[in-house]
């Protein structure tokens, strides 16, 4: 009879233990099931963690965090690539309008010029300009249709020694009717040579191009261009409506200074990540009410 109630009594506490086991390993899969769903809604990134010591259960979890990482990394190398495309195609689609704003201009003194020998030498920069549009529309493309670019380069780093001089000199004439439209006559002062730098031909073109679109903009009617034979260049203009504050940010990607001048804030950002990939450099300062950007290119 004792042995009997001995039996009964292990019996219960073994029924006890196994019923507490099986709450204990319902709460974890509980556990379980609720990580999953947070996880698969990306609530959160936390590696699931049991209270269970069940090893089963155990490696389940160990198995889903594995596979959730990789997901995660997966999601993160995604989003990485779209955000390189969209900076990409953004800037590549702004850039798009400067060549038509030279060109137009180029018509302009076309229609003017009555020296053949001047005549062909507008024609020229005209297949010039027409030329960088088909560059920029096939980088376009490009960057549309390939979702996996592996660094934003607007255009090939290789180096080249180029006179800088010559490619300002040819910007600001490509200028000219958006300058004559605002009543600017640039103050321009130029080495008598060449001032020869090391930097891509079709970077230095985009650099000028929006470093000068950026003055005309926000000029009101003055405008000076300094260049010097160290390749050191400096565009001054008045900007009452600036501030130190402001001129800080300007190379910040889409900050604009006033939403009325139809900026998209692009220009000087990618003037600066231009210079940079060439071994130069550029800068804003603010004195007297004037804005100083400046420019110092790499020696050839």
């Amino acid at each position: 009879m004792l042995y009997l109630v001995i039996a009964v009594i292990l019996l219960f506490i073994a029924a006890v233990i196994l019923l507490v086991y099986c709450l204990l390993l319902r709460h974890g899969f509980d556990e379980l099931t609720r990580d999953i769903a947070d996880q698969a809604k990306g609530n959160t990134t936390v590696p699931i963690t049991l209270t269970t010591s069940d090893k089963h259960a155990r490696q389940a979890a160990e198995t889903l965090n594995k596979e959730f990482k990789a997901l995660h990394e997966e999601k993160m190398r995604y989003e990485d690539g779209n955000k390189r495309i969209s900076k990409a195609v953004t800037g590549i689609s702004h850039d798009l309008r400067t060549p038509l704003t030279a060109i137009n201009s180029y018509l302009d003194l076309l229609e003017e010029e009555t020296d053949e020998a001047k005549r062909a030498e507008y024609l020229e920069r005209i297949r010039n300009r027409a030329g960088v549009l088909t560059d920029l529309t096939e980088e376009l493309f490009n960057y549309s249709s390939v979702a996996d670019k592996e660094e934003y380069t607007l255009f090939s780093d290789i180096p080249e020694e180029i006179d800088i001089r010559k490619s300002l000199e040819d910007c600001i004439l490509s200028f000219y009717k958006v300058l004559s439209d605002k009543g600017i006559t640039p103050d321009i002062s130029l080495p008598d040579g060449p001032v020869m730098i090391s930097c891509n031909r079709k970077s230095a073109d985009r650099i000028l191009e929006n470093v000068v679109s950026n003055a005309v903009k926000y000029a009101d009617n003055d405008l000076a261009v300094t260049l010097s034979e160290d390749g050191v260049l400096v565009f001054r203009n008045s900007a009452p409506d600036l501030s130190k504050v402001s001129v800080g940010k300007l190379f910040d990607r889409y900050y604009t200074v006033s939403d009325q001048k139809k900026s998209t804030g692009l220009g000087l950002a990618i003037a600066r990540e231009l210079m940079e990939q060439n071994g130069g450099s550029i800068n804003a300062d603010y004195i007297n009410g004037d804005l100083l950007i400046t420019l110092k290119f790499a020696l050839a």
